[in-house]
C-alpha cells in the first residue's frame, strides 16, 4: 500500500519498501517529491489535476528509509537520502539521532516540512505548502509510516523461511 499526501507542489510519498541489494533491508520509506499541475481539456472545472513526479527526471527531493535487515532480524539499517543528484538518491547518509530513534528523527523532518524542502535544494517549493494543512495531515503521515513498519515482523519471517 502507498500513502500519498500532496500539498501544493510537494508530494509526501509514504509506503513499505523492500531493497534487494548485497543485503535485503526492507520498511516504511518516506519521500518526498515534486508535483506538476496538469491542465485539463478546455480548462473546465474539475478538468485540472496533477502528477506526482517519478524519482528520475527531477522529481525525487528527498528520501528516508526506515528499514531493519531482513535476513538478520533485530539489524537496522536507518538511513536517509539528503538531496537527490543526476536524477537518482544519491548515496545513503546516516545520523545518529535518527539511528537512536528514527520514528522521532522522521517525525522531526516531516513536522519542519519548509526546512527540510530547503535543506534538500527545494526551497522553490517550500512556499507552496500551506502548513496548516501539512501539519493537519501530519498525524495521518505518521499513521502511514506506523502501518508500514508493522509490516516489518511478517517480512522478516517471510524471509527467514525463504533463507
Amino acid at each position: 500500500m502507498k500513502f500519498v499526501f500532496v500539498n501544493g507542489r510537494a508530494a509526501i510519498v509514504i509506503r513499505y519498501w523492500e531493497e534487494r541489494g548485497s543485503i535485503a533491508d526492507g520498511g516504511a520509506r518516506v519521500e518526498i517529491r515534486r508535483v506538476e499541475q496538469a491542465e485539463g481539456p478546455r480548462h473546465r472545472p474539475g478538468a485540472a489535476g496533477f502528477t506526482v513526479a517519478p524519482v528520475g527526471g527531477g522529481g525525487g527531493i528527498w528520501r528516508a528509509d526506515l528499514f531493519m535487515v531482513l535476513s538478520q532480524p533485530g539489524t537496522p539499517c536507518f538511513h536517509y537520502h539528503p538531496q537527490f543528484e543526476r536524477d537518482d538518491v544519491g548515496e545513503r547518509s546516516f545520523e545518529p539521532d535518527m539511528a537512536a530513534d528514527p520514528r522521532k528523527w522522521v517525525t522531526a523532518k516531516l513536522t519542519d516540512i519548509t526546512g527540510t524542502l530547503e535543506q534538500a535544494g527545494a526551497a522553490d517549493i517550500a512556499a507552496s505548502v500551506n502548513l496548516e494543512e501539512h501539519e493537519r495531515a501530519l498525524p495521518l503521515m505518521l499513521a502511514a509510516v506506523d502501518a508500514c513498519l508493522a509490516q516489518l515482523p511478517a517480512a522478516l519471517a517471510k524471509h527467514a523461511v525463504a533463507a
